[in-house]
C-alpha cells in the first residue's frame, strides 16, 4: 500500500469513481432494454472488401421485419449514427450502420463503387430470414446520401432519409404501387449541404415552382407513397446533425409513418442516453484524475525516495522578463503570424503522408509548434539557453525518460479505454481499421512533438508561475486550451474562407474544444504529478493520434492538396 501511497479517502474515490464509470459503461450499452445490439460483424463485397457492420433489432424478435440500412458520412464511421439506429431498433426495425469501404473497421477498396458496399449489407438482411426484403429503408448521413443510386432502380426500398446530405432531382417517385417517402434533415447551419439547393431538387421532384417549396411541409403523402419533405432546425450544422435530438425524432416518426408499423417502443432514448454518456465520463475523468498521483509515485520514485517523502524536481524556464499576459499574447500572435511558414515547412512531408485528413490535422499543429519554437528560442536567448537545450531537458536522464515513457504509456492506454467506452463506441468510433493502423506510429511521432512544443510554454513556464489552487487550476486550463484553440479556429475559418465552405472549421471546431480542454487538464495535472512535460504529451499524443487515424480515409497528400484547387 506504501508504494502507492495510497490514503483510505484516495482509495474509495478511486473506488467511486471506477465504479459510476463502470455502471454508465453497462448502461450505455444496455439502454433501450427493447434492443438488441451485435457488435463487430462483417460481410463482404463482390469486389472483395471486408465491411464491418453492426444490428440493432427489436428483442421481441418475430418475422419478415422492415430493416434500414444506415449509411455515414465521410471523416467518421458507423457510429456515429447509432443514435438513429438504436431509437429506429426500439420502434421495431431491424437498423445496420455500417462502415464504408476506408473507414472505421471496414477495410480499403475502390471508393468509385462504395454502392457495393450497401448491396453487401442489404445481402446479408438477405440471408437472416426474418426479414421483409420489400420493406427496407435507408438513411444517408452525409456521404452516405450516395445510397441514392441503388434506391433509385432498387423499389424494395420504401423509404429514404437524407441526413446532412444532397437530393438527386431525379429520384425514384414513389407512387401506391412501389411507395419511396423521401426525408431530408437540413441543419441551417450546415457547412456542406445548401438550403436553396435542396429546395431545387425538391422542386423538381415535387412538380412545383420553387417559389413555393417550403420547408418542414409534406408534398404528397404516405398514403400514396410519395410523401416527400425538407425538415429544417435551425440549432445544428453538418457535424451535430448526426446527434441532434430532433433530427433522430423526426427520421424516426418519418420511418413509422412510412411503414405504418406498430410501434415496439414508443420511448425516445436520446436525452436518456446523453445523461448516461455524461455520468460514464464523469465517472471514467474522475477515475483517471485519481490514478495519476500513485502511479507516478509508483513508477518514477524509488523505495526510498516514496518513503521520505522526496520533493519532485519540476523542469522549469524562469522566462522572468515575461509576465504571463505577455506569455500568453506571445504564445497567440506568434503562433498565428508563424503558422503559415510553419505548414508550409510541413507541406513536403504532408505530401508523402498517408491519411490526407490526418496529415493535414497535423499539418496545422505543426505550423503553431513553429511559431512557438520560435518564441522558445528568443525566451532562450535571454536566459543564455539554446533552443536545442530546451527541447533535450525532458529527455535527459536515459532511466528517468523510461520511466516517464512507461508512465505515459500506461495513462495513455486507461484514457484511451475510457474515451473508446464511451465516446468512441457511441460516437466517433476511435479505432481505425487495421489497414489503417500501421499508420499510427508516424501520425503519434508528430502529435507528440507538437504538443510537446505547445507544453513547454504552457506548462514549463506558465505553469510555474502559479501555485496548485483550484482558482489558478482553472486558469492554467484556460490558456492551456486557448493557446491552441484561437490559432486552430482562426486557420480553420480562414480556410474555410479561402474555399468559400466552412465545411472542414464545421467539422473540426466541435471536436477540438473537446480535445483541447482534454489535453490541457492532462497536462496540468501530470505536470503537476512528475515535474515533465513527456508522460502528458505521450497520453494526449496517444488520444490525438487514434482520433485523427480513425477518422481519416485512405487518400495521399497530394491528392488532398490537389482537391483546393
Amino acid at each position: 500500500m506504501n508504494k502507492f501511497n495510497l490514503s483510505k479517502k484516495r482509495i474509495a474515490l478511486i473506488c467511486i469513481f471506477l465504479g459510476i464509470f463502470v455502471i454508465g459503461t453497462i448502461f450505455i450499452f444496455v439502454v433501450p432494454l427493447s434492443v438488441k445490439s451485435t457488435y463487430g460483424l462483417s460481410t463482404q463485397t463482390d469486389d472483395g472488401v471486408t465491411i464491418s457492420f453492426n444490428v440493432f433489432e427489436p428483442l421481441d424478435g418475430g418475422l419478415n421485419k422492415p430493416a434500414f440500412i444506415i449509411g455515414h458520412g465521410s471523416m467518421v464511421n458507423k457510429e456515429m449514427v447509432k443514435g438513429y439506429a438504436l431509437e429506429l431498433a426500439a420502434a421495431g426495425f431491424v437498423a445496420v450502420a455500417f462502415d464504408f469501404r476506408g473507414h472505421g473497421q471496414s477495410t480499403t477498396g475502390d471508393s468509385s463503387v462504395r454502392i457495393n458496399d450497401i448491396i453487401a449489407i442489404k445481402e446479408y438482411l438477405q440471408t437472416r430470414g426474418d426479414i421483409d426484403m420489400k420493406s427496407l429503408g435507408y438513411i444517408g448521413y452525409s456521404m452516405g446520401g450516395l445510397g441514392q443510386e441503388l434506391i433509385h432502380s432498387d423499389t424494395a426500398f420504401k423509404c429514404f432519409i437524407g441526413i446532412g446530405t444532397w437530393l438527386y432531382p431525379d429520384l425514384r417517385r414513389g407512387n401506391s404501387t412501389n411507395p419511396l417517402n423521401v426525408l431530408m434533415i437540413q441543419a441551417l447551419f450546415d457547412e456542406a449541404v445548401e438550403l436553396p439547393y435542396l429546395k431545387e431538387s425538391l422542386a423538381t421532384r415535387v412538380s412545383i415552382p420553387i417559389s413555393n417549396v417550403d420547408s418542414n411541409k409534406i408534398y404528397g403523402s404516405f398514403q400514396q407513397g410519395n410523401a416527400t419533405m425538407i425538415y429544417l432546425d435551425d440549432n445544428s450544422n453538418h457535424l451535430t446533425v448526426a446527434w441532434d435530438e430532433d433530427f433522430i425524432r423526426e427520421a424516426r416518426d418519418w420511418a413509422i409513418n412510412s411503414f405504418d408499423i406498430d410501434v415496439v417502443d414508443e420511448t425516445f432514448y436520446v436525452n436518456v442516453r446523453v445523461l448516461i454518456l455524461l455520468v460514464q465520463v464523469i465517472g471514467g475523468i474522475g477515475f483517471f484524475l485519481l490514478i495519476v498521483d500513485p502511479l507516478s509515485n509508483l513508477i518514477l520514485q524509488s523505495k526510498n525516495e516514496r518513503e521520505n517523502g522526496a520533493e519532485i524536481k519540476r523542469y522549469r524556464i524562469d522566462a522572468s522578463d515575461y509576465s504571463i499576459k505577455s506569455l500568453s499574447v506571445k504564445s497567440i500572435l506568434y503562433s498565428l503570424l508563424l503558422g503559415v511558414p510553419g505548414v508550409i515547412i510541413f507541406i513536403p512531408i504532408l505530401l508523402i503522408l498517408p491519411l490526407a485528413i490526418a496529415g493535414f490535422v497535423v499539418a496545422l499543429l505543426f505550423g503553431q509548434a513553429f511559431g512557438l519554437m520560435v518564441l522558445l528560442w528568443r525566451i532562450g536567448k535571454k536566459d543564455d539557453l539554446t533552443f536545442k537545450d530546451i527541447l533535450k531537458e525532458p529527455f535527459n536522464g536515459r532511466n528517468r525518460f523510461l520511466k516517464q515513457l512507461a508512465l505515459g504509456a500506461i495513462l495513455g492506454a486507461v484514457l484511451y479505454l475510457i474515451s473508446y467506452l464511451s465516446i468512441g463506441l457511441n460516437y466517433l468510433g476511435l479505432f481505425p481499421s487495421v489497414t489503417k493502423i500501421w499508420t499510427m506510429p508516424i501520425y503519434f511521432v508528430i502529435s507528440f512533438f507538437v504538443i510537446l512544443i505547445l507544453n513547454l510554454i504552457t506548462q514549463v513556464i506558465i505553469q510555474n508561475r502559479f501555485n496548485a489552487s483550484i482558482s489558478n487550476t482553472i486558469k492554467i486550463l484556460f490558456l492551456g486550451f486557448i493557446i491552441p484553440f484561437l490559432y486552430y479556429f482562426v486557420y480553420l475559418l480562414l480556410i474555410g474562407v479561402a474555399l468559400r465552405s466552412l465545411f472542414y472549421f464545421g467539422t473540426f471546431i466541435p471536436i477540438s474544444l473537446a480535445m483541447f480542454t482534454l489535453t490541457s487538464a492532462v497536462s496540468i495535472i501530470t505536470y503537476r504529478k512528475t515535474g515533465n512535460i513527456t508522460t502528458g504529451a505521450i497520453i494526449n499524443a496517444v488520444i490525438l493520434t487514434f482520433l485523427i487515424v480513425t477518422m481519416s480515409t485512405p487518400q495521399s497528400g497530394f491528392e488532398f492538396l490537389v482537391g483546393f484547387f
